[in-house]
């Protein structure tokens, strides 16, 4: 009899062990909780803003009464655009946004200016030929607009010819300088650590260059004085280093064209200074 009590008591004794393995508050054995954890998300990679500039064009032909043509005007100048817009983060696209509002905002008022010289341009040459006939000259007025990346400076150059009759067309070139991370045009000295030493640094440069140049001795006698105010001048950054470009009347007369007078980049470092050189995409002379 007790052998049979004592059983039975083993047997509960295992049956109760057995459903204690099976309460819900045991923890999940290690591999179970290692398939149920998930992978952590990756964390999503961006790129760097890419900027690219886009043709901005506009022209016409103006024609007399008679259908003929009188005058030709052509006018292309630039835009921003981000090439990568998607692939860029919230607040690179915030910036990139800001700079081509700052930049596409002036030149569309250059166009703007152009196409408004173009209409009086037309007008000229209608007044002409209405005076002349056919012995009055076809006018042309052509202006291109090109751009060179370094660093953070967009270097932009204004080329304009303009053909009213006579021996030769009038040409002419200006300059506009942005900082994508200042997000506003700026003048060259601005590049620069020290802005009036490198002004000042640059003249010099530039009087050496000119005092070698073949036609120093058709410059104007005040050609020094000109040049020591290069930055209010025509100036391109480029791959090769600085170029300030003087147009026809401005260094001297017509007959000896446009000068353009070069400064390489070891001769920039030490005048601009190494954050100025990081600016324009240069760690040093290369």
């Amino acid at each position: 009899m007790k052998k049979g009590l004592f059983a039975l008591l083993a047997a509960c004794a295992v049956a109760l062990s057995a459903c204690a393995g099976m309460a819900i508050s045991d923890p999940a054995p290690p591999a179970e909780t290692a398939r149920s954890l998930s992978a952590p998300e990756a964390a999503e990679e961006f790129e760097k803003p890419q900027y690219e500039v886009v043709p901005l064009s506009s022209g016409s032909q103006v024609r007399s009464e008679d259908e003929t043509v009188v005058a030709i005007y052509n006018y292309q100048t630039i835009l921003l655009n981000l090439r990568n817009e998607g692939s860029v983060s919230p607040e690179d696209e915030e910036t990139a946004q800001r700079n081509m509002e700052a930049f596409n905002s002036k030149m569309h008022a250059v166009h703007a200016e152009l196409a408004e010289q173009g209409t009086a341009f037309g007008e000229d040459a209608l007044a002409a030929y209405e005076e002349f006939g056919p012995l009055s000259a076809e006018y042309e007025d052509d202006a291109d607009v090109g751009a060179d990346f370094c660093g953070d400076i967009i270097s932009v150059v204004l080329r304009r010819s303009s053909y009213t009759g006579g021996a030769h067309p009038n040409r002419y070139a200006a300059s506009y300088l942005f900082d994508l991370a200042a997000g506003q045009f700026i003048d060259p000295t601005q590049i620069a650590e020290d802005p009036e030493a490198f002004r000042a640094g640059a003249a010099a440069l530039l009087l050496e260059k000119a005092d070698g140049h073949p036609e120093q001795d058709a410059f104007w006698q005040d050609y020094a004085d000109i040049l020591a105010h290069w930055n209010e001048g025509t100036v391109r950054f480029n791959e090769e280093g600085m170029q300030v470009i003087y147009s026809p009347y401005e260094l001297g007369p017509y007959a000896i064209g446009e000068v353009e007078l070069s400064l390489g980049w070891e001769e920039l470092e030490p005048l601009i200074g190494p954050s100025g050189m990081e600016r324009l995409g240069r760690g040093g002379t290369e």
